[in-house]
Formats: structure tokens, sequence, C-alpha cells
């Protein structure tokens, strides 16, 4: 079995790549439109595969044609496929738009995603796995057990809070690493989301929430890096420099990256730091799970 375990969604994107949002009611031409492999779960399980780990992925496809499509996808990236259920619903999807500025819309339909279990991990798999990560692509109560679960085994628990729900007390005890984006942790601490998180009052915010100090906080903040929060101590790091396409799976990226040289044992900063280089690295290119780049990639890219 595999020294990785993700447990989340896997959809078709549908990908539009246009100007610049439309206006209320108005008709845009867009420039292209193209269908690739997402999902946060999908995608953070490539992520992780394509930097070596042995990954599994615990999800569900509908029995359609895109389900059989992302199954050949996922295959393709060397991950185990055993947990992989498929139910008689429609296949997970996304509507993306992507625009000039590499910026982005989403609207998810969960579909098949709706029906994924803990009960589809098995007590095997556990037994082996190092580190579990999860996102909210699937229900929360199926989260909090698995990581109930995990934890019992000593796994590294990994949360990815998107799309935003706001998790239980239980889920959030039974978690190492808490990832969000400037959004997700807006809503999380109940701030005001119009505005960007100034970066000198985060340190505050973050401990106001009373967590336990056995958990690490990571706030990815686009363009302006990542804070990350470990031991009463919050840290800084800035973002590369790189000419953005497509920030789609960017965040999906950073978690898989992360989660990957953590399982290596690495310094949670170290691990930061890692991810923030191969995310930059993703943002270069197309697609979501299609952009994440191999080990390989990042060591070259960053001289590292």
């Amino acid at each position: 079995m595999s020294e990785a375990l993700v447990f989340g969604g896997v959809n078709l994107d549908q990908v539009v790549y246009v100007s610049r949002p439309p206006k209320e009611g108005e008709t845009l031409e867009g420039e292209s439109v193209e269908t690739f492999l997402g999902g946060k779960g999908a995608n953070q399980a490539v992520a992780l595969s394509r930097l070596g780990a042995t990954v599994s992925f615990v999800g569900n496809v509908g029995e359609d044609a895109f389900g059989k499509e992302l199954i050949s996808s996922l295959s393709s990236e060397g991950i185990d496929l055993s947990m992989l259920g498929s139910v008689n619903e429609k296949t997970g999807t996304a509507l993306i738009n992507v625009f000039d500025n590499s910026e982005n819309q989403i609207i998810y339909i969960p579909g098949a995603n709706k029906f994924t279990s803990h009960i589809q991990v098995t007590s095997e798999s556990l037994e082996t796995a190092k580190i579990v990560v999860s996102q909210m692509e699937v229900n929360a109560e199926e989260v909090e057990q698995l990581f109930f679960n995990s934890k019992d085994k000593n796994c590294l628990n990994i949360l990815n809070l998107a799309p935003f729900k706001k998790p239980s007390k239980k889920l959030v005890a039974h978690t190492d690493v808490l990832v969000f984006n400037e959004l997700e942790f807006s809503l999380f601490a109940s701030l005001d989301t119009s505005s960007p998180v100034e970066v000198d009052i985060l340190k505050e915010k973050l401990e106001n929430q009373n967590l336990s100090n056995k958990l690490a906080l990571i706030v990815t903040l686009g363009e302006r890096g990542l804070v990350y929060y470990e031991n009463n101590k919050m840290d800084y790091i800035e973002a590369e420099k790189v000419n953005a396409v497509d920030t789609v799976g960017s965040g999906d990226c950073f978690v898989g990256a992360l989660s990957y040289s953590l399982l290596n044992g690495k310094s949670l900063k170290d691990s930061c730091e890692f991810a923030n280089k191969s995310a930059a690295l993703s943002v270069t290119r197309k697609g979501a799970a299609t952009s994440m780049p191999k080990i390989e990639e990042v060591r070259s890219s960053f001289n590292l």
C-alpha cells in the first residue's frame, strides 16, 4: 500500500479562457475551452505522485463516460485506485473561467463526490500510510471520521479547508496541519472578506483562534506569499516571481508539495518553502492536475 493517502473530490474541469469576467447580463466571446482532470483531491494526489510519493486516492466517480476518462487519467499518474468507487450518479464537474490576469472563477457540482465515505478506506491502507490529506469537496462528517481513524494509526493529518466549510471541533482536534487561502481563513476567523488581510495583523488573528499548540496553520496569500504559524510563532515567506498563466490548481499543488515534503521529514518552514516554489511553477502552465510539476522540474527551476 501507499505512504500517502488522499481523500477527496475528483472532477472533470471544463475551463473557458476569456479576457475578463462578464458583467451581469453580458455575453462575452471566449478565447478557447478545454477539459482537464480536476478536483482538489485528485489534483493533490497527482501533485504528490509526480513529486515521487506512493499515493492512494479515495473518492468516487460516476458511472458515465467522464468517470471512465478520469479513472484513466489518474491511473496514468501511477496512483493506486483500489479504493476509488463508482456510483450511479453523474461525475463531479467544475465549470471554470480563467481570465487574462490568470485569476479564475469556479462553480463546482459535486455529483458522485457526495457519496465518498470513510468506509471506503481500508484498515490496511491506514496501517501503511504515514500521511492523510483531505479537503472539503466531500462531506465534512466523512473527513472527520477518517481523521479520527487515521490519527489512531499515528498518521499525520493535513486538512485543506476548501471549499470552505466551518470545521467541527472534533475535526480540528484530529488535524495536524490546517491549510487555508486568504478568503478561507477570513471566513474561518469571521473577518471582513471585502479587503485583503494585512500580514502584520495575521499573527493576532491566528492567536485569537485559541487552537491547540500542536496544530500548525498555513495561510496562502497568492502573489503576496504565505504565512505559517507553529508553536505560537508566525513567519512569512514571499511569493516566487513567475509569469502566471493559470492559477487553477495552484493551491492544490501547494498542499500536495507540502505533504510530500513533510512526508520526507522536512520541517514546516522547509516544507512551506518547497510548496511555495512548486505552486509557483504550476501557475506557469494551463490546467489543474496537468500543471503539477515533477520533482526534477522543481529542483532545476529553483536550483534545489
